[in-house]
């Protein structure tokens, strides 16, 4: 998949929920997250949400449960 095309699927898939999304929700939704390593792919999403931040796009990271801590 084009980097291009992840990007887009991803901010896509943010702007049509009404609620913040787990890691695991998004992996689970979009196949550019779907990688046999999960590390590997929550540092891909890691790198994702640097860029679209760096082009002036808004990311927020919240709290998806009170009692869990979500890792990295």
């Amino acid at each position: 998949m084009h980097p291009l095309e992840r990007l887009l699927n991803l901010v896509a898939l943010l702007l049509e929920t009404n609620r913040p999304l787990t890691f695991e929700e998004i992996r689970g939704t979009l196949d550019a997250y779907e990688q046999e390593d999960r590390a590997s792919a929550k540092r891909q999403f890691e790198r994702d949400k640097d860029t679209l931040r760096q082009i002036g796009i808004p990311v927020e990271t919240v709290p998806t449960d009170g009692w869990e801590v979500e890792e990295g």
